[in-house]
């Protein structure tokens, strides 16, 4: 029978600073790749024309190419973003029930396995001059290991199974921390290491990062649940899996229960759809809008996850710490607080007002962590996992169907409006806030903070 450990002292944390360090490493390096092979290759433009493409610091000398650039390298990153969801959704329909019987360790070390890989792909495409479509193949592993869905399903019930109620979500906070503190680091370093050894070395360090990650994982740690068989790959693909994951998340609950966790499923959905929808278009658009260089995006990006970061420190130990502040209201502040973002980023006209917008973001990073660990304490624990992997299987859809409707719509208003895409996530973000009052409205006549809800009879 598997049971759960409970065990201390697991690497997680270092696990995800390491991964959000590589890959914010070499992020924009690579956004600066793909506009470059777009220019040469695709719009066959000169080399020494679309050079400037590549600079740390931007010129102004590819301004009358940025916005035809711009709109093809969007049609490229949007194409790359549907590959990278397609099997990770496909794959959280199965691996909820799965883990349960054989582990939460392999939804963890797989995706840091197809980081890696897909890592040293992007290695292997910055020393090969072909055009940009070929770099779409470098996420076949990470989609194949399950990316970021995965990854998340495993993290956050590995929390669930290795701490308390009352400690849980201070520890899955602490995960976030430790991914925000990477994509700090990374995004300071970034600039300097691309200006002091060049992109492909840059990129070299972000693959070495990315292995070394999944061996030290792989090796050290623990797995969260006791008894458990090993799986194979043919044990995941099993209907009969997805027919338990389903049953049980959409089973009645008393107290309204079902509509609960499934409203908060949807809030924490569309917040994901947000994120991914503007997560490749930023830069775009203080490049187009703002005339930023790569290090000034660097620095304003670093800035604004240690904003984040000390928001989130805030937010658990003052106003949940002290206050009692549960995770619903908490969660509603963090979307207020995302609003307010996009609403400056919307009017903003000059650099510092997207620091503003940074600033008024400070709580905006606790919505996902809040959210779920509400789910891990109202449901039964033998169902946690399986609508964890709800969750991620609807959220590896936003990739897939966000940078569609973000890139379409930034790609016809470039020239005229650009900070319509934020006006569109303040009007998300505002619907998100809606759903969380829906579900405090259903918890006011809870008998406790967190009442389990168990199941009822079909």
């Amino acid at each position: 029978m598997v049971r759960r450990a409970r065990r201390p002292g697991s690497t997680i944390e270092l696990s995800f600073f390491m991964t959000t360090l590589g890959l914010s490493l070499t992020g924009v390096a690579i956004s600066n790749l793909i506009l470059y092979r777009t220019c040469v290759h695709v719009l066959r433009h000169g080399r020494a024309e679309c050079s400037s493409f590549l600079a740390v610091d931007k010129t102004n000398d590819t301004q009358y190419l940025e916005k035809e650039v711009q709109r093809y390298a969007i049609f490229v990153n949007s194409t790359k973003s549907v590959l990278e969801s397609l099997a990770p959704a496909v794959l959280s329909l199965f691996l909820g029930s799965w883990s349960d019987r054989h582990g939460r360790k392999p939804l963890i070390v797989w995706p840091l396995f197809g980081i890696a890989t897909t890592s040293m792909l992007v290695l292997i495409y910055s020393m090969v001059d072909v055009g940009p479509w070929w770099f779409i193949l470098t996420s076949v592993p990470y989609s194949l290991a399950g990316g970021v869905a995965t990854l998340s399903t495993g993290s956050y019930s590995y929390m669930s199974d290795v701490t308390s109620t009352e400690k849980r979500t201070a520890r899955m906070f602490t995960v976030q921390l430790a991914a925000s503190g990477g994509v700090v680091a990374g995004s300071l370093l970034s600039a300097p290491v691309l200006r002091a050894v060049g992109a492909v070395y840059l990129l070299l360090a972000g693959a070495s990062v990315a292995a070394f990650t999944y061996a030290f994982t792989n090796v050290f740690l623990n797995e969260s649940l006791t008894g458990v068989v090993q799986g194979s790959m043919t044990s995941i693909m099993d209907l009969q899996l997805v027919t338990d994951m389903s049953r049980e998340c959409f089973r009645r609950r008393p107290n309204n229960g079902r509509a609960q966790v499934l409203v908060v499923a949807a809030a924490s959905s569309l917040s994901a759809f947000v994120t991914f929808g503007i997560m490749n278009l930023e830069y775009l658009y203080t490049r187009e809008k703002l005339h930023w260089t790569l290090s000034e995006f660097t620095v304003y990006s670093a800035v604004n996850t240690l904003l984040s970061f000390f928001g989130g420190l805030i937010g658990m130990s003052v106003l949940q710490g002290l206050f009692k502040i549960s995770d619903l209201p908490l969660a509603a502040v963090a979307f207020v607080s995302a609003a307010a973002e996009y609403v400056a980023k919307t009017l903003a006209v000059d650099s510092w007002h997207m620091y503003l917008g940074a600033s008024l973001a400070i709580f905006k990073g606790l919505s996902a962590s809040l959210l779920r660990s509400f789910v891990s304490k109202v449901l039964p624990a033998d169902v946690v996992t399986k609508f964890l992997a709800l969750m991620s299987a609807v959220e590896s859809l936003c990739p897939l169907l966000a940078p569609l409707v973000y890139s379409t719509l930034y790609g016809a208003t470039v020239s005229t409006a650009p900070a319509s895409v934020y006006v569109l996530s303040t009007g998300i973000i505002v619907f998100c806030i809606v759903l969380i009052g829906v579900v405090l409205y259903f918890r006011r006549h809870a008998t406790t903070p967190y009442e389990v809800l168990q199941p009822e009879p079909f």
